[in-house]
């Protein structure tokens, strides 16, 4: 019997998300976010109907990105919510990732196609993986890290809560990321970070044509 889940978020990134759900073998109950494009799912709301609803549906997922402190701050403060009202997490691993026996997985996790997790890697709770991404063995990766696009984590790196990577992030062996900090796209991250800090790589410089 197929399960019922409900989808937080109404955007692009819901869309990845709900791909993998049904691949699942999913039925998807409805879109509860602040406003939704998906106009071929019914739209249900947002976090109160969610809560009005919890008895038509199995679990929740969260189908929200993050880019900015922002958008962390917003998946965090859904996450309470759904913690304070008992609302099940289901956690979403595409089958196209390949992902070792040993690996933890907690609840709420989404983990997307072509991702790479080697052996022993722990993943806490309402952890966003996106594609192509690798982590290393033994990793460990605390609630509500959000790691984008062909992130590589070498073995043994620990991330703390509320952290945002970057896409094409390298962060190598061994090194730990405090809490809330934020590490930009394509930065290359050799020593530890500190909580509340934010690693910025060089951005590109755009050149404008004389003529």
């Amino acid at each position: 019997m197929s399960k019922n889940i409900a989808i937080i978020g109404g955007g692009g990134f819901a869309k990845e998300v709900i791909e993998v759900a049904l691949m699942l073998g999913y039925d998807i109950y409805g879109i509860f976010a602040k406003e939704s494009s998906l106009k071929e799912y019914d739209y249900c709301g947002y976090l109160d109907e969610l809560l009005q609803q919890r008895d038509n549906f199995d679990g929740a997922i969260i189908a929200i990105g993050a880019v900015n402190r922002v958008g962390m701050s917003n998946r965090k403060n859904i996450i309470e919510f759904l913690k304070k009202h008992q609302i099940e997490q289901i956690s979403l691993i595409s089958p196209l990732a390949t992902i070792s026996e040993s690996v933890t997985v907690g609840k709420g996790v989404y983990i997307a196609h072509n991702v790479l997790i080697s052996c022993d890697v722990i993943i806490k709770d309402s952890v966003l993986i996106n594609h192509l991404a690798v982590i290393g063995h033994d990793c460990l990766i605390q609630e509500n890290v959000s790691i984008a696009p062909q992130v590589f984590l070498g073995g043994n790196v620990q991330i703390k809560s509320d952290v945002m990577i970057g896409a094409a992030s390298t962060l190598i062996q061994g090194i730990t990321v405090e809490q809330n900090s934020i590490i930009s796209m394509r930065a290359n991250v050799i020593k530890n970070v500190k909580a509340d800090s934010s690693v910025i790589a060089m951005p590109s410089k755009i050149y404008r044509s004389k003529s």
